[in-house]
């Protein structure tokens, strides 16, 4: 038994930079669609970052929805690492977007886009302070830190890991969420 906690513990250090270098080309792909909506708004042009993105954008969030899913259950299922208070409302504003959106696929219905963003931009509100707390405690009051989270939960604060810098289980969550709300934002802009 010691042997394969062992390999479990060994198997989360390798899904933990994986699941990292994924946020880091996720935050690439989010800044050149924004600098490609901004190039198409101030030159009254469309481009094809932009409408390719706008055409395929349910399912690029259906993607990251899935892999955030997949992650979050990888952490706390196999890893053992119990979600916090803040990660549950967390869960709770990304895990209905993929029945939604795997429903509007079906259906074909990109109106599903509005729901994406309202959950997706509260989430991120969450994800955020979340965030802010959990690096707050790591960089400012490392010898007096403030738990975010119950006794039911672990504490994020005592998350074993900080990736490149600034990378933590909430600042995941937090750049999924910020993906999706993007995303969304690209669906809804084809529908005028």
């Amino acid at each position: 038994m010691y042997h394969i906690l062992m390999n479990l513990s060994q198997f989360t250090w390798n899904v933990v930079p994986f699941l990292s270098v994924l946020v880091v080309i996720g935050q690439i792909i989010s800044a050149v669609i924004l600098a490609a909506v901004v190039i198409e708004f101030f030159t009254k042009k469309t481009n094809r970052i932009s409408t390719w993105t706008s055409q395929n954008g349910l399912i690029l969030i259906l993607i990251v929805t899935l892999v955030s899913i997949a992650g979050s259950l990888y952490f706390s299922e196999i890893s053992g690492w119990n979600p916090c208070k803040y990660c549950w409302i967390q869960r709770i504003f990304m895990y209905p977007q993929a029945i939604l959106l795997m429903i509007a696929l079906w259906k074909r219905d990109r109106n599903v886009a509005r729901y994406i963003l309202a959950l997706s931009l509260i989430g991120a509100g969450y994800a955020a302070w979340h965030y802010y707390i959990q690096m707050y405690d790591i960089i400012a009051a490392p010898t007096n830190p403030a738990t975010p989270c119950d006794a039911s939960g672990e504490s994020c604060v005592k998350t074993p890991f900080v990736m490149f810098g600034y990378i933590t289980v909430p600042g995941m969550a937090l750049t999924a969420f910020l993906m999706n709300a993007l995303g969304a934002g690209m669906v809804l802009k084809t529908k005028k």
